[in-house]
């Protein structure tokens, strides 16, 4: 694995590691919490992060190959993922956690072995995301924050969770949640 990906690929896994902890100690209740302002449940976080990672390996496998990836759909229109996520938590709808997880856990192996291919050319390769020209190293430093992100989404429906210091405390580390500091 290059070296600059090492320590992208350990803060993934210390905080899938976390997330899925999180998600085994939540209450029959709490999986089914509504988060406000959206039309998710809690659970629909998690079954968002046991199915990005298939969208996400599929393009970093095709990078990885040196081979193009079409962020079109098939009519030449730009990838709508917030469609395909939905498509997605739609399916899982009524999925018991121990399959999410199961899931998740498959696609991170998947893209874990993916990361262990990328070289130096592929990690400086700039491309536009968010709308800012980033390299795909900085993009790769940035996805680390996305089980902290939508752990503090899950949160806006668990209220007597959201004091748990331990649990703030990773993530204002990714500067996610209620003790979030801006980005510089």
């Amino acid at each position: 694995m290059h070296p600059d990906v090492i320590p992208v690929a350990q803060a993934s896994a210390i905080n899938r590691a976390r997330f899925t902890s999180i998600c085994r100690s939540l209450s029959s209740d709490e999986l089914v919490a509504p988060i406000a302002d959206t039309h998710w449940r809690v659970r629909d976080y998690i079954a968002h992060l046991a199915t990005i990672d298939t969208w996400v390996g599929n393009w970093f496998s095709k990078w990885a190959n040196g081979e193009e990836y079409n962020f079109r759909e098939a009519d030449g229109t730009p990838v709508n993922i917030d469609a395909w996520n939905e498509a997605r938590i739609v399916e899982r709808k009524d999925a018991p956690l121990e399959d999410l997880l199961a899931e998740a856990a498959q696609n991170r192996i998947r893209i874990e072995r993916t990361m262990a291919r990328f070289d130096a050319d592929l990690l400086a390769r700039e491309f536009r995301f968010g709308g800012a020209k980033i390299t795909f190293l900085r993009y790769l430093q940035l996805l680390v924050a996305h089980d902290p992100a939508h752990t503090a989404d899950m949160l806006k429906g668990l209220p007597d969770r959201a004091n748990d210091t331990e649990l703030v405390a990773w993530l204002a580390e990714h500067r996610v949640g209620p003790a979030a500091k801006p980005r510089e």
